[in-house]
């Protein structure tokens, strides 16, 4: 029997809904899942999101420096982020669910992928259907509405977030221990929260909720 996946993860450009979809894992199934924290070397709030942590550049590098951080660099190469596969693999390793949310690229869904095959269920998060006109449109009309940046600075954002649309648009393969997969199992368009929960939720039981008379250890692994 094959195994059941173990790392739930949610890309996409920013604004798309992905925090939202991947809290409501959280607060659902709170007992089994395990937020994996990210380092970064752009300012975060740990109030807005204790997964976070800000590092200089230079503990940054030293932290990651080791085949075991899967390393991404963000708008136009300014800001750094890590996820360390050792904190995943001690809490697959205690039976739990990693949930995570990584850069929509090679070096972020690709790399997770390469590493993990078919361990990992990864789901493309877009905000409309259509193309990257579409994208860019609806991205638009929701960093506008939120009224916290100028239309400079919205339009900026928006520049950052080619590649992640192009790359979920695309969903290219990826060569993994199970051989080529496709970089998403699933691509969830958020132009309705609520429908969106729901589809992530049917994702869950149908791929990581285990039958009644196994423990969580033997769903996993």
């Amino acid at each position: 029997m094959a195994r059941m996946p173990a790392i739930f993860n949610f890309s996409g450009p920013y604004g798309v809904g992905k925090d939202t979809l991947l809290n409501s894992l959280l607060q659902r199934h709170a007992d089994v899942v395990h937020r994996v924290s990210t380092i970064t070397t752009r300012p975060s709030s740990p109030d807005a999101d204790p997964s976070y942590r800000t590092v200089t550049p230079e503990e940054f590098a030293r932290t990651t420096d080791s085949d075991r951080w899967i390393v991404t660099t963000q708008l136009g190469g300014d800001v750094r982020y890590g996820t360390s596969l050792d904190e995943i693999d001690a809490q697959v390793g205690l039976g739990k669910v990693c949930v995570h949310s990584i850069f929509a690229g090679h070096q972020g869904t690709g790399r997770l992928r390469e590493v993990y095959g078919r361990r990992l269920f990864s789901v493309g998060v877009l905000a409309a259907h259509g193309g990257r006109a579409e994208q860019l449109d609806v991205l638009r009309h929701r960093l506008v509405s939120r009224g916290r940046d100028t239309a400079e600075t919205v339009e900026q954002r928006l520049r950052y977030q080619l590649d992640p649309i192009d790359y979920v648009l695309a969903n290219p393969s990826v060569t993994t221990p199970d051989g080529p997969l496709p970089a998403f199992d699933r691509v969830v368009v958020n132009d309705r929260l609520e429908d969106s929960v729901d589809a992530v939720q049917a994702l869950w039981r149908e791929y990581f909720e285990r039958p009644a008379n196994e423990g969580v250890r033997s769903r996993i692994h």
